[in-house]
């Protein structure tokens, strides 16, 4: 049970804490019933939640919804969206101006990963690409070569932090891409980053950390140069859900993380991170 501003996610079964997990995942994306949370505290582990990221609309709309608009009237041969919480910023906006059911028939939909495809069933959306098994930019950039876009154009729904790889390969195989900044991504609250630097310093320091997206890196980077340099050097065992998070942990820190999920997805990710813990 979550304890009051806390965060904290006690073993589902055992009275003996086996091990603690730090989640670096935003709170609108966690829940206490999803599968990570099911499988890590089902073995005994208890979850401590610090988001390294937030989410919002941009100041102003007039570029998404002018896109939306012309994606209901057929502009696009195929909408690629980066991340589930892309696809909750699409719903939203699309449902709000009417235009989702016109824009579900007249387009069709890519995802970077398994959990945006996920997502995007939650709405009853299909994709019509193959999904990248490790997930990933790079990975859907070579999976869409296969396809014939050359000449067609494509909406690239993203964060403001979103990776051009995807935009380059597709201008590589002649395709029209049409990158929008579908919502913002902001780092964590002071009270959020002086909690992290608090438990790095305490005998309670997790025994993972794990990381569900390039930016949560480097947030969690930026914060603990900024208020404690000295931790990045002592850091607990590193989770990552990908090899687009993966690699963005190389490039901040210098090092391979000790624990990568073997697919991009939360039951990968917490089954490798019990393997790690032998548990």
């Amino acid at each position: 049970m979550a304890c009051a501003r806390s965060y904290w996610y006690e073993p589902s079964s055992r009275s003996l804490i086996v091990a603690k997990v730090l989640l670096t995942r935003p709170r609108k994306r966690s829940s206490s019933e999803d599968t990570l949370h099911q499988i890590l505290r089902d073995a005994g582990i208890a979850i401590l939640e610090l988001p390294m990221l937030r989410f919002d609309w941009p100041a102003d709309l007039t570029v998404v919804d002018r896109s939306l608009e012309r994606a209901a009237a057929g502009a696009f041969e195929a909408i690629v969206l980066s991340s589930p919480t892309a696809v909750n910023f699409f719903e939203e906006r699309a449902q709000e101006h009417g235009l989702l059911a016109r824009i579900c028939a007249s387009t069709r939909f890519g995802a970077v990963g398994r959990a945006t495809a996920n997502e995007l069933a939650v709405f009853g959306i299909g994709v019509d690409f193959p999904i990248p098994s490790h997930g990933g930019s790079l990975e859907l950039a070579s999976v869409l070569s296969h396809d014939n876009l050359a000449g067609k154009h494509i909406l690239l729904l993203q964060s403001q932090l979103g990776l051009e790889t995807l935009t380059h390969s597709l201008r590589e195989i002649g395709a029209i891409p049409e990158r929008v900044t579908l919502y913002v991504t902001e780092g964590p609250t002071l009270e959020d980053a002086a909690r992290l630097v608090n438990l790095l310093e305490s005998k309670a320091r997790p025994d993972a950390i794990a990381f569900f997206s390039p930016s949560a890196v480097h947030n969690f980077v930026r914060t603990l140069a900024e208020m404690a340099s000295g931790l990045i050097r002592e850091l607990p065992p590193l989770a990552a859900i990908g090899e687009t998070t993966a690699k963005a942990i190389e490039e901040t820190l210098h090092k391979r993380p000790e624990i990568v999920a073997r697919k991009a997805d939360q039951t990968s990710l917490a089954q490798d991170i019990l393997h790690y813990l032998e548990l």
